[in-house]
């Protein structure tokens, strides 16, 4: 098993730092030089630029093997640091940027996609190890299991936040919360994921329960901490989501949201507390000078935020 391993990674057979180097490249960019990741076979197609491809592959074998180091290499590069803005002509000519002509741009992975929504909200717990934690699913998966899976008790309080590579994988029934932003099943190794784009992404991001809570979570946090004004909260909302302020155009239509949401729970066509809490018998635990109303008109527009192509999707 050593003389195999010594020779995999042999200085003259550098297949093996090709292959580290392109999955880190996809990991980054979306799609590797070498866009088969999982074939490097003659029949994959020829990469656009193999000079650059050998030379990261011949680094990341000079540094020691250092994924580190080949990290730091493509992130402070030119290339990555390009804006992913591209003009009319850079997207006539190179729709899917094969050739490189803007900074990467993509809706992050599965798993990364629901951290996103805990983070955001406050709720996410960073612990490290432990045991794996079970999620909650809608009772028709577990019914079709063909045996019923008794143990599926989902996590509550602060486990249930943790980091979704904590989640537990039943391999016959994946998840479908994470299964529509494209995570592959257990049933085989995966090289190299697809993306789809399927209204089916944006009904989970909406409605799965981890989401639903996120929203309620992210509604308090904005009310707790910023200004008593909407203009204030959507100012402090666009920060924590996309990291930037809103334009005269987003800030209008989140002002008219809101404004749209209070009318419908103050005419009663939405329980306040089934939208804040989930729970009609429970109110949330607000912070001063905010009202019933405030927070679930503000769960609402959480739940639009956490759902913007821009707060999924990497640059």
């Amino acid at each position: 098993r050593l003389r195999f391993a010594r020779w995999l990674v042999d200085r003259r057979s550098p297949l093996a730092a090709r292959v580290e180097t392109n999955r880190i490249w996809q990991s980054i960019f979306g799609a590797g030089l070498v866009e088969t990741a999982e074939d490097f076979g003659t029949r994959a197609p020829v990469p656009a630029y193999r000079e650059l491809l050998d030379r990261l592959a011949w680094d990341f074998m000079e540094q020691g093997w250092s994924r580190k180091g080949l990290i730091r290499t493509i992130v402070m590069s030119r290339t990555y640091r390009r804006s992913s803005v591209g003009d009319p002509r850079s997207l006539e000519l190179d729709p899917s940027n094969r050739l490189l002509s803007r900074g990467p741009r993509f809706r992050a992975d599965a798993e990364v996609v629901r951290d996103i929504a805990m983070s955001v909200s406050g709720l996410i717990t960073h612990r490290l190890g432990g045991p794996s934690v079970i999620p909650p699913v809608p009772q028709n998966v577990l019914d079709y299991n063909y045996v019923y899976p008794s143990y599926w008790k989902p996590a509550e309080g602060a486990e249930r936040y943790r980091r979704t590579v904590y989640g537990f994988r039943k391999r016959s029934m994946p998840d479908p919360a994470t299964s529509v932003f494209d995570a592959p099943s257990a049933d085989a190794s995966c090289a190299r994921r697809v993306r789809s784009n399927t209204p089916l992404a944006a009904l989970t991001g909406l409605n799965e329960t981890i989401f639903v809570e996120a929203s309620r979570a992210l509604a308090l946090r904005v009310l707790r901490e910023a200004g008593p004004s909407d203009e204030e909260r959507i100012e402090r909302a666009y920060r924590l989501c996309v990291s930037r302020s809103p334009n005269a155009k987003e800030r209008e239509v989140l002002l008219e949201l809101l404004s749209r949401s209070r009318a419908r729970l103050a005419d009663g066509w939405l329980d306040v507390r089934q939208v804040a809490t989930g729970d009609p018998a429970k109110l949330p635990e607000l912070p001063a000078g905010a009202t019933p109303q405030d927070a679930a008109a503000w769960t609402i527009a959480a739940r639009v935020l956490l759902n913007l192509d821009e707060t999924m999707a990497k640059n």
